[in-house]
């Protein structure tokens, strides 16, 4: 069966570069101030520790719409931005999940209760679609969606990133966009 080239899902994971080898734990108490002072426009439900899983997901902020994790995928920390339903505001997929992740890199950053894993950076732009009815990991796919990702990266991002597709047939199709 062929994709229909309309994805509803998507992560997209923003790496750590400082303090990659702290403890997670810290972002336990940041994620439930995120959502007693509602700081995100996203319905945010409740906090989840895994930090005693090994290269998963550590701190898993869960939201009816949208999941936040700081995700220890690839032996890497980082933000993991998760879209599991439709987008609130009706804009586009990719623009909404990336301007979000951004904007929540930019607040963590800042954020002094934060002594684990930040320095969220735009080096690497991981991008994935979890939704293998509506884009599945072939070249096809990759090719249909790669003007929109690349445009997008560079509205929000910038100028010089070079896409490219990861992964096997059976896996989601990932891209990962590097800065040159």
């Amino acid at each position: 069966m062929k994709a229909d080239m309309n994805p509803r899902k998507i992560q997209i994971k923003l790496f750590a570069q400082e303090n990659i080898e702290a403890s997670l734990e810290s972002y336990i108490p940041v994620f439930h101030r995120y959502i007693r002072q509602d700081l995100l426009d996203e319905m945010m439900m409740d906090v989840a520790d895994y930090t005693h899983v090994p290269r998963g997901i550590g701190v898993l902020l869960v939201g009816h719409s949208a999941d936040i994790a700081i995700d220890q995928g690839e032996g890497r920390p980082g933000l993991l931005f998760s879209r599991k339903r439709e987008v609130p505001s009706d804009a586009p997929l990719i623009q909404d999940a990336l301007r979000r992740v951004l904007a929540l890199a930019e607040s963590l950053n800042a954020d002094e209760e934060v002594l684990g894993p930040k320095g969220f950076g735009r080096q690497e732009i991981l991008i994935r679609f979890p939704d293998r009815l509506h884009a599945q990991n072939d070249e096809a796919s990759f090719q249909f969606l790669k003007g929109e990702i690349a445009a997008v990266i560079l509205e929000l991002a910038g100028p010089g990133y070079v896409l490219q597709r990861e992964g096997e047939a059976r896996e989601p199709l990932t891209v990962r966009a590097t800065l040159t």
